[in-house]
C-alpha cells in the first residue's frame, strides 16, 4: 500500500468514526432529554403534549380490550406532560399489563424533566392514547398583588441640576480658581 492510500484510508476511517460518534450523541440526547411537542422525531414511544390558554389539553390512556380508561391528566396551562412506553424487563409481571409507562408534568419553558412517575400498562397493541381539548379557554392563575400607584395630587419637585465638568468651574467659588499673584 502506498503512503498516499494509507493517509486517505486513515482520514476516511477517522471521519467515519467522528460522524458515528456525533450522530449517536445527538440520538442519545434527543431520546433521553429533549422533550418537545410532537415527539423526538423517531419511534421510541415517547410523547409530549403542551397546554396553552387556547388549547387546554386532557390526555387519557385507554385499554382497548375493555375500553377502560387507565390514566388521565388535565395538563395545566403553561405546562407539558411527557410520557414514554417501554417493555417491562420483569418476567413474572402481570399478563394483562406487561409494559411500563413513565410520565412527568413540568413547566413548558423547560426542555426536559426526569420521568419519575411509573405505572403498568397494557401491551402496545392494546392501548390507546387520546388527546382532547377542554371546553373553554383557560388562563394560568394570575399573581394578584396590591399595586401602589403614586398620588396624582402630589406635586412634582425637580431635582438639582447635574453639574458637569464644563460648568463646574462656573458654579464653583471664583476665589478658588483665581490665579496666585
Amino acid at each position: 500500500m502506498t503512503p498516499r492510500r494509507a493517509i486517505i484510508l486513515l482520514a476516511s476511517l477517522t471521519s467515519a468514526a467522528a460522524l458515528l460518534a456525533t450522530t449517536q450523541g445527538c440520538q442519545y440526547f434527543g431520546q433521553h432529554f429533549v422533550r418537545s411537542p410532537g415527539g423526538n422525531m423517531f419511534s421510541d414511544d415517547t410523547y409530549t403534549y403542551m397546554s396553552s390558554p387556547y388549547e387546554p389539553l386532557t390526555v387519557t390512556l385507554y385499554d382497548t380490550r375493555d375500553h377502560e380508561p387507565l390514566w388521565t391528566v388535565d395538563v395545566p396551562i403553561g405546562s407539558k406532560v411527557s410520557l414514554r412506553f417501554r417493555e417491562s424487563k420483569v418476567k413474572d409481571g402481570s399478563p394483562k399489563r406487561p409494559d411500563i409507562m413513565d410520565w412527568v408534568i413540568y413547566d413548558a419553558e423547560k426542555r426536559w424533566a426526569r420521568m419519575e412517575n411509573r405505572m403498568a400498562v397494557p401491551p402496545a397493541d392494546s392501548r390507546l392514547l387520546k388527546v382532547a381539548l377542554r371546553d373553554a379557554v383557560e388562563y394560568p392563575p394570575a399573581d394578584i398583588e396590591d399595586k401602589t400607584f403614586p398620588d396624582p395630587q402630589q406635586r412634582w419637585t425637580p431635582t438639582e441640576p447635574k453639574t458637569y465638568r464644563d460648568n463646574a468651574s462656573a458654579n464653583a467659588d471664583p476665589a478658588y480658581y483665581a490665579p496666585d499673584n
